[in-house]
Formats: structure tokens, sequence, C-alpha cells
């Protein structure tokens, strides 16, 4: 055999040991190339697609505990015009301004369930609802506009209005995250800001104690600058039932008297309710309007160690 046939085979089984140590090596780059975090289990418990809140049932009666088919009071709220500041109000509509401003409640409930897998027994949050209603006999009950004659309420043109307006703010309401033992509602609120009424949001951020079903209800208000010397936030105590004393801006009054949507607004946060003290490095979380699983979960630590520093 000529050198150049012995010399062919040998460099066929180079090049062939060259091309084995290329395979080799290109997959141990792909093995070795970063790939995508696996998503963690807990990121699918998290829902962050904003979306409205249930509402109360028409007929629900609200006394000063969770309604029927609710398992928590958030929070019942009774306008009024404070005391002392009726004055503001134009004579010409003044009685009935005042007796119409007590005419309507709001209740915002919760619902948190037990679940049981075996010997275990654990809770979680099925639902947020919010409703208006009125004096029925006696009992505040939920209506709307369109069932309120079936439920023994006969709306003039003031409180159909009244009640329109009413549910047309409340469907600004927002649930923003929400988990099996997590939840943040976004509502609207008319806040006496200085001199004038502000539209705002409080943030009610409801936490649910897996073992035991105990809600804890922490609530801070959102885009809210130049209404208070510090951002607050507050725990709320269970079965909330609060005055909602309602400040008049007088330049919210037309000529004839008539109120505007921004006459009355409230300048304090909800009672009963105990003062709490968010981190300030929380704050740019807390006041986010859109969350990813993480910063959700992230925000439910934190906080858990607030409501705990409050044990």
């Amino acid at each position: 055999m000529s050198r150049l046939g012995r010399l062919v085979p040998r460099r066929r089984a180079a090049l062939l040991l060259v091309c084995a140590a290329g395979a080799v090596a290109g997959a141990g780059a792909w093995y070795l190339w970063p790939t995508s975090a696996p998503v963690p289990v807990w990121a699918a418990d998290y829902e962050v697609t904003a979306r409205p809140p249930e509402a109360l049932a028409p007929g629900t009666v609200v006394g000063t505990g969770p309604p029927d088919g609710w398992s928590h009071l958030v929070i019942k709220s009774l306008p009024r015009v404070r005391p002392g500041t009726e004055a503001q109000v134009p004579p010409l509509a003044r009685s009935q301004t005042v007796r119409m401003t007590r005419w309507m409640f709001t209740a915002f409930a919760a619902d948190v369930r037990p679940e049981t897998r075996g010997a275990e027994t654990r809770y979680h949050l099925r639902a947020i609802g919010l409703g208006l209603g009125t004096s029925v006999g006696g009992r505040d009950v939920v209506v709307t506009p369109e069932t309120a004659a079936a439920h023994g309420v006969r709306l003039d043109w003031i409180t159909r209005q009244i009640l329109t307006k009413g549910y047309q703010t409340q469907r600004l309401a927002v649930v923003v995250v929400q988990s099996p033992t997590f939840a943040v509602l976004d509502t609207p609120v008319w806040f006496r800001c200085g001199e004038a009424n502000k539209l705002i949001r409080y943030r009610y951020a409801l936490l649910v104690d897996a073992p035991t079903g105990r809600l804890d209800v922490v609530l801070w208000p959102l885009e809210a600058g130049g209404c208070f010397a510090a951002p607050p936030a507050v725990r709320m105590s269970p079965n909330a039932i609060d005055p909602a004393e309602l400040v008049p801006d007088p330049k919210g009054f037309d000529a004839l008297g008539i109120a505007s949507d921004s006459t009355f607004g409230v300048d304090r946060l909800p009672t009963p309710s105990t003062p709490v003290s968010l981190p300030g490095d929380l704050r740019p979380l807390a006041e986010q309007t859109r969350f990813t699983p993480d910063e959700a979960r992230a925000l439910e630590a934190a906080l858990r160690d607030v409501v705990k520093l409050r044990e």
C-alpha cells in the first residue's frame, strides 16, 4: 500500500475523533447552557389579573356580623354628615340633604371556607363581596335599583340616583391579587384633602390563617398625596361598623343646593381599627397597582410580619 493510502485511513480516523469530540463538547455545552428557572409551585396560587369582586346578593341582610353565605363582615359603613358641620350645607336643601346622606349603607364581606384532606383541615379565601343597601323594616338590606321594589323599598328620583351613583362608584372596586390565603382589594372613596374632596382608593389586604381560618385585614390609602401628613395604615377590627362621618365641601353645591359626587368626603380611615406601621421599604411594593406572583407573595409575607408585630 502506498504512503498516501496508509495516511488516508489515519486522517479519516483522526477526523472522526475530532468530530466525536466536537459532538461531546456540543452536548456538554447544551447541558451546561442556562435554562429558564422552573416556575415555583406556589406561583399558580396567586391570581394577579385584576377583576371585580363578587356582589352581595340583593335581599342579603347585613347586621353587626357576617351576612348569610359569608364567614366575615369586614366593614359596614353608615355614612352621615358629621355633627356640627350641617351649617355648611345650603339652607334651601339642608334638611333633606342631611337625611339622604344616611339613607344608604355600604357592606364589605369575605368568605373563608374550611377544606379537609385526610386528617388535616385548612382554610382558604373563597371570595370577597361588596354591596349597597338601605333600611327595610328596621333591618339593613342589600338592594339594587332593579331589585329595590321586590325587597320593599320604594325608590323616588332622589333615592334612585343615590343608589345608582353608589353602584357606579362601587363598580370601580378591583380585586388586584387573590390566593387561597391572601387578597388585595382596591375600593374608591371620596376623601377630604385640604379644602376639597378627592377620589382616592382604600387598599384592603386580607390575610387568612390557613390552620385556624382567622382573617386579618390591613388597610392603607393609595393616590392620597396631600391628604395625610404621613402615609397611614390600620388593622381593621372584626365586624367593623364605621360611622363614616362625611365632611361637606360648600363649593360642591349648585345654586339650588344640590350636591355633586364630590361634595361629601371622609377625613379619616375607617374605625374601629388600630394603627400599624408599614416599613418604608415596603411602601413601593404596597402601592403598586399590578403584581407578579413573586411580588404578591413578597407583599403577603411582609404584611404577615406587620400583623405579628401587633399581636
